[in-house]
């Protein structure tokens, strides 16, 4: 069942399957961005961590291994062998960019160099200056082991360091401080990559994300498409679409077997109006299975406008007749007739050989149910009109005599509308003295010479416009009533 839903109208970010699929994936996606920054950083801190306690854990070692007499004062040849042993050290550390030994010189924040050495520059002479008042972190060092948080600019570059204090004997005074850098490269290398290894871990769930929506959406838009087709269908009167979800086992085969028992309830219903209407007015179908209650005898009341009409001479041509051409001529006009009643919102209430009873606001409202019913007597006799043209060219053998014309009443009150009968056989009837005027004023129509008469009470409920087309015929008694009615031709 291919339908045109509309769907192929929608833009394709305004289709569910998409945007619920997109939701999905801005969530995940968004979860695990925050994991990704989060093991960055993370990541980052604890490779930094280690650094620091790498370089640490280096200047403690070399500490150890620097004599307290060689601080104190030197010979030249003692202190070659001091940086001889820091060259050693850092060359076997690739990532070290400087061993130092600092002083402090009793000045605040003044150090000065006992020995040095740099894998970029040429080391440091003995006893040049170094100021550390702005490296906290150094001073320190003389109470114990420490390390840099972060990296630090001097007039060296910017590195991350681990310093140790040098001591005299056991647990003497510190007597100098042995200084381990690496560049702050390093700790940019180190954050690369931990963001590379996020990156790669991050790129491999949002890969597995977009196949796993892929996956889902069309799973998704599958269903979703034959329950747009179903329903399309459905709101164009196609009672028989189904949307056949049975071997699904989820939402959507739920969803669609209550779909296809809704769509064959309607489906049902619809062929039972269709077959009512055969039988009772459309509107008196659609209220009988719209409503429980409109089953119960008994009726309301309300004001409405009668139309009651009748074929001039019918009695005569029928005896002419064979029968089966009575019925035809009968279908063919009724047939008609009940079409325009229709097009005018009347209802039908009763066929009765030539006889047509229709009401104009019964069983549903009708607003400007007068004017309808008058414009309806005005359709009904030019329908008449174009029909015996049609059976003049047919050869009716009815028209021998001439054309057949109607007669009709309209007259608008107050009735009693409903369910008349017994509980075993009831139909839906208008019952009341307006009932009995509209069909006098019918009969009425052959001794004025008229087609169309409507009383007072209905030309006083037309528009003005409509209420100049009509003419007034005085007024008549009719069987039943004391008082006159007055008349109104159209």
């Amino acid at each position: 069942m291919t339908t045109d839903d509309g769907s192929h109208a929608l833009r394709i970010w305004e289709r569910f399957h998409v945007r619920l699929t997109a939701v999905y994936a801005l969530a995940v996606a968004t979860v695990l961005g925050v994991v990704a920054v989060w093991q960055i950083r993370t990541g980052r801190e604890a490779a930094v961590t280690a650094l620091r306690s790498q370089l640490v854990a280096i200047a403690v070692s070399v500490a150890s291994s620097v004599s307290p007499d060689i601080v104190r004062g030197a010979s030249p040849r003692e202190r070659d062998a001091l940086e001889r042993r820091l060259r050693d050290v850092g060359v076997s550390l690739p990532d070290l960019r400087s061993i130092y030994v600092l002083r402090p010189t009793g000045l605040s924040g003044a150090f000065a160099f006992v020995a040095d050495w740099d894998r970029r520059i040429a080391p440091q002479p003995w006893d040049t200056a170094y100021d550390a008042s702005e490296v906290p972190v150094l001073i320190a060092a003389l109470n114990g082991p420490q390390s840099e948080p972060e990296p630090v600019a001097d007039a060296f570059g910017v590195t991350l360091s681990g310093y140790a204090p040098v001591r005299a004997a056991g647990d003497g005074p510190a007597l100098a401080i042995v200084g381990v850098d690496v560049d702050a490269g390093r700790v940019d290398e180190l954050e690369r990559d931990a963001m590379l290894a996020s990156s790669v871990a991050f790129g491999s769930a949002a890969l597995l994300l977009a196949l796993a929506a892929l996956i889902a959406g069309r799973m998704l838009r599958g269903p979703l498409e034959r329950v747009m087709d179903a329903t399309t269908a459905l709101s164009r009167g196609q009672l028989r679409a189904r949307v056949d979800l049975h071997g699904r086992r989820d939402e959507f085969g739920i969803l669609g077997d209550h779909f296809d028992a809704m769509a064959a309830g309607l489906e049902e219903r619809e062929f039972l109006r269709l077959t009512f209407g055969r039988f009772v007015s459309p509107d008196v179908a659609r209220k009988l299975l719209s409503d429980k209650g409109s089953l119960q005898l008994g009726g309301e009341e309300r004001e409405v406008t009668v139309l009651f009409s009748d074929l001039a001479g019918y009695s005569t041509v029928a005896e002419t007749l064979a029968p089966t051409d009575v019925v035809r001529m009968l279908n063919d006009y009724v047939g008609v007739m009940n079409t325009v009643i229709a097009a005018h919102d009347g209802c039908v209430i009763e066929f009765f050989g030539d006889g047509i009873l229709a009401v104009f606001g019964a069983p549903a409202d009708l607003p400007g149910h007068a004017e309808a019913g008058v414009r309806c007597a005005r359709g009904m006799r030019g329908a008449l009109r174009e029909l015996n043209d049609r059976w003049r060219k047919e050869g009716a053998g009815w028209l021998k005599a001439g054309d057949l014309s109607a007669r009709i009443g309209v007259h608008t009150g107050r009735v009693v509308a409903g369910n008349m009968g017994s509980e075993l056989r009831m139909k839906y009837a208008v019952i009341g003295d307006t009932v009995n005027v509209a069909a006098r004023l019918e009969q009425l129509n052959k001794e004025l010479g008229t087609s169309i008469l409507a009383s007072s009470e209905t030309w006083a409920a037309l528009s003005p416009g409509l209420q100049d087309e009509l003419t007034a015929r005085g007024s008549s008694l009719v069987k039943g009533r004391q008082s006159e009615v007055t008349l109104y031709a159209a």
